[in-house]
């Protein structure tokens, strides 16, 4: 078999996708833009292809693989969703409802499929497309805080916490500079949307599904920067959904799944979580980034990668869910920003790796490209575990 994996952006991901394919004796071809060195060091792949930029254009993507053909097309990064279905609509292999799946990429376009759906959400308040629309919004009767978020960015780039119209127009502009993906070249809208502030714990849930069902899922706990930033600084994997939001979560996620016209894949739902209240921020048709799904396959024994490059190529799949640990283990990402903090002796030390040189100048403090690293981390107490991570 052979996988085209579109536009990797993270090492780590690429080598969790590589290690699959050589295991399977699958053969991996990539395309990134021309000046990734994402492959460098993978020795296992049977062609790298460079193009100027990530595209969702149909004649555009075929120019771009020739006369070359595959048996199944995957997203390497959130930006390559779109392109991934499309390719592989045109080669006649798996996909997604093309027209339905671009809701997964488009905030605006999810809240809208989301309310189709009866899928739990945050208000929506409005869509500014410049600053000039910020202006021109009637704000009168809108209660702060708010959160302002991008329509089609990624890894919460710009999403934050407002609590006046300055705040609002003070983010707009700061958006309105940054066109393009630096990893993909891809383009982005000028596109806002002003939603109400969710209060409460973030979670995630990463799901396989297949037959439109979510057959196996794993909860991811999150922790996030000091407001009004909105940016990962730590995950655990271990816990699960609370028996009152249980049903409600997954027969949610299956309505997303319908909602793009998803047979089978894998999915990455964020969302808020109290004892009164499930609230669908946003969800992803792709496994997750911030090595989520190395948390999940140390803790579940799930390989998410697998699931999704069988599901893109077709192929059945039989979820093993493994027997529980009685332990969890989490993620903390290191920034020059975060405060020193002492590791207590109930946590280990699974693996350490450090990347002072991946940061990007003028960066936001602790966005992704502010992270100079990270720690992987197990532990019997999640109290413990929860304290260190959740500490900046």
């Amino acid at each position: 078999m052979h996988i085209l994996l579109l536009h990797p952006v993270s090492d780590w991901s690429l080598d969790r996708v590589a290690a699959i394919c050589d295991r399977e004796d699958w053969r991996l071809t990539i395309v990134t833009i021309e000046e990734s060195t994402v492959a460098d060091h993978v020795t296992t792949l049977h062609e790298w292809i460079r193009v100027p930029a990530l595209s969702d254009s149909p004649q555009e993507l075929l120019a771009q693989i020739g006369s070359r053909r595959f048996d199944a097309v995957a997203a390497g990064n959130e930006f390559a969703v779109i392109a991934a279905d499309v390719l592989a609509g045109e080669l006649g292999l798996y996909h997604n409802d093309v027209a339905r799946i671009r809701a997964s990429r488009n905030k605006a376009l999810m809240r809208e499929m989301f309310a189709e759906y009866d899928v739990p959400q945050p208000r929506t308040i409005g869509r500014l497309s410049s600053v000039s629309g910020n202006r021109e919004f009637d704000w009168q009767g809108v209660a702060f805080p708010v959160i302002v978020k991008p329509v089609d960015m990624a890894m919460s780039l710009f999403v934050r916490k407002c609590d006046s119209r300055d705040e609002v127009e003070a983010t707009l502009a700061k958006m309105s500079v940054f066109k393009t993906s630096r990893l993909t070249n891809y383009a982005f809208s000028e596109d806002a949307l002003v939603e109400e502030y969710v209060p409460g714990p973030e979670f995630s849930l990463e799901c396989v599904v297949q037959d439109g069902k979510a057959v196996v899922h794993a909860l991811t706990q999150k922790f996030s920067s000091p407001l009004p930033a909105c940016y990962e600084i730590g995950h655990i994997s271990g816990g699960d959904i609370p028996p009152e939001h249980q049903r409600e979560l997954l027969a949610a996620t299956e309505r997303i799944a319908s909602g793009w016209g998803m047979a089978q894949g894998v999915m990455h739902v964020e969302f808020k979580m109290t004892p009164e209240r499930i609230s669908i921020i946003e969800a992803a048709a792709r496994p997750a980034g911030g090595h989520v799904p190395e948390l999940v396959e140390l803790q579940h024994g799930l390989s998410l990668e697998d699931a999704y490059l069988r599901a893109r190529a077709g192929l059945d799949w039989k979820p093993d869910p493994g027997e529980p640990l009685g332990s969890w283990y989490g993620i903390r990402f290191h920034f020059d920003e975060r405060s020193p903090v002492t590791r207590p002796d109930s946590v280990a030390v699974v693996r350490v790796h450090d990347d002072a040189g991946g940061v990007v100048a003028g960066a936001e403090p602790f966005s992704v490209n502010r992270r100079t690293g990270f720690t992987l981390l197990r532990s019997e107490s999640l109290k413990d575990l929860d304290g260190y991570i959740r500490a900046t």
